[in-house]
């Protein structure tokens, strides 16, 4: 298992861990046997979020995250690749997908977990992330994105050193 390998399970870890402090129900995705590959990747959703909010209106979502070193480079190649990008091809398979990107590192002012909805992908549009606590639909307190950030930096860093 490469270095690469062990950050996207702990940041699949970590998200998952935002979703349980958030009182929400997280179960694994049960789809197809063999994932969808693009390139030397597998993109498959990981996880159901099964919310129920006091109103009782329960709301689930399907989640798929991925660890990567820059948020804004792999952004920027996607952008580029228009029609053929992975967000493009997985949506046809999960439209009401959500992709949470995970980085030590990222952009001044971002959070370190930032979420594509795909239900918003338009074609030609550029793809756009927002940060994870600013997502309405998962009604997430930044105390507990913030809480998981710093894990995340310092469980990184250490994989670094």
């Amino acid at each position: 298992m490469d270095l690469l390998e062990v950050k996207s399970r702990i940041a699949v870890a970590l998200v998952e861990s935002i979703f349980r402090r958030a009182r929400c129900d997280v179960r694994p995705f049960k789809g197809d046997p063999l994932p969808l590959r693009f390139g030397r990747e597998n993109f498959s959703p990981d996880f159901w979020v099964c919310q129920k909010p006091p109103d009782g209106d329960e709301r689930e979502h399907l989640v798929e995250v991925k660890y990567r070193p820059s948020i804004d480079q792999f952004m920027s190649v996607e952008n580029q690749r228009g029609e053929r990008s992975v967000f493009f091809l997985a949506r046809r398979h999960w439209p009401a997908l959500y992709f949470i990107l995970v980085s030590e590192r990222p952009e001044v002012g971002r959070s370190c977990f930032q979420a594509l909805p795909f239900a918003g992908l338009k074609v030609g549009e550029p793809f756009r992330t927002v940060d994870l606590a600013d997502l309405q639909e998962f009604r997430l307190f930044a105390n507990n994105v913030d809480d998981h950030e710093q894990l995340a930096r310092s469980i990184f860093g250490l994989l670094a050193g």
